[in-house]
Parts: structure tokens; sequence; C-alpha cells
């Protein structure tokens, strides 16, 4: 039987399963989220998965390098 990922805990990054450290997710102020002033990386956005995309946020470590680079 396949389990298949929860994505309803925005608190974690949908590629890793760590905190993703998101200001929304907290209830503050979406200006005070690490990402907005964070470069991340094209490859990390696009392998998200379909079913948590503008769903969840990907942390910081997951955002900065791609799986092959990191």
């Amino acid at each position: 039987m396949n389990e298949r990922p929860n994505y309803d805990d925005q608190t974690k990054c949908p590629l890793c399963g760590r905190d993703n450290q998101c200001a929304v997710a907290a209830g503050r102020d979406p200006d005070s989220c690490w990402c907005m002033t964070a470069t991340m990386d094209p490859s990390a956005l696009t392998s998200i998965p379909q079913e948590a995309q503008g769903k969840v946020c990907i942390c910081a470590q997951c955002a900065s390098a791609s799986p092959e680079n990191g």
C-alpha cells in the first residue's frame, strides 16, 4: 500500500520534511519571512510536488540548493 505524503502541515518543507520557518504559517507578517530576501534555486521550486504547490513552503536549505548540488 502506497501512502501519499500529507501536505497539510504548513510548517514542514514538502521536500525534506524539516521546519520551513515560514512566517505566514507561524501567523506572522509575510514581509518578515526569510523567503522575502532569499535567492531561490529554480530547480528547487520546480521540484515541489504538484499537490504541495501553493499550499506549503519549502525551507531555506532546500531553496538554496538543488538536490544535485546539495
